[in-house]
């Protein structure tokens, strides 16, 4: 259903401001951060995770294609590191575009994603979900992600 592409550089660049600003965008939204202020926090922390871009050791960027037209309907992108004499293997970012939502393309991704974690001796895949984003979590509980921490929040400003 799915082949995952590597990112050449100029997709990378483009991918990651499409992410930047996406990320910003949640981050307002869930009160994280003022807008003013939001996209040049969101490329400070999604630059600072990869210091040398697509050539970052570990990290892995690529594009959701579907095999069936051809068509770009996403991205993945992912990293795998030893870590406490374990192959650690994250997904960083998952993103289906609003057309191809719903029709099955997250779900084998993360197929994909847990046999390529496999297949480099990890024996977990973790990821990281919003909790207001209802739809990725109730994805990620049907493919058997369990939550192993949780952060919390309480809002101070009177204003909920």
């Amino acid at each position: 259903m799915v082949r995952l592409v590597p990112m050449s550089e100029e997709e990378y660049q483009e991918a990651m401001e499409r992410a930047i600003a996406r990320h910003a965008a949640s981050s307002v939204k869930r009160g994280d951060w003022r807008e003013e202020a939001a996209l040049e926090e969101s490329r400070r922390q999604l630059t600072g995770y990869r210091p040398q871009g697509r050539s970052t050791p570990g990290w892995f960027f690529t594009k959701v294609i579907d095999e069936a037209t051809g068509d770009r309907v996403g991205e993945a992108w992912y990293s795998v590191k030893d870590q406490g004499g374990k192959v650690h293997f994250w997904v960083d970012w998952l993103t289906v575009e609003p057309p191809f939502q719903r029709r099955g393309f997250a779900t084998e991704v993360l197929e994909r994603l847990a046999e390529e974690a496999r297949g480099r001796g990890a024996d977990r895949m973790a990821l990281n979900v919003m909790s207001d984003n209802v739809a990725a979590v109730a994805l990620y509980g049907k493919l058997g992600f369990v939550a192993i921490s949780m952060g919390m929040v309480r809002d101070l400003s009177g204003s909920a």
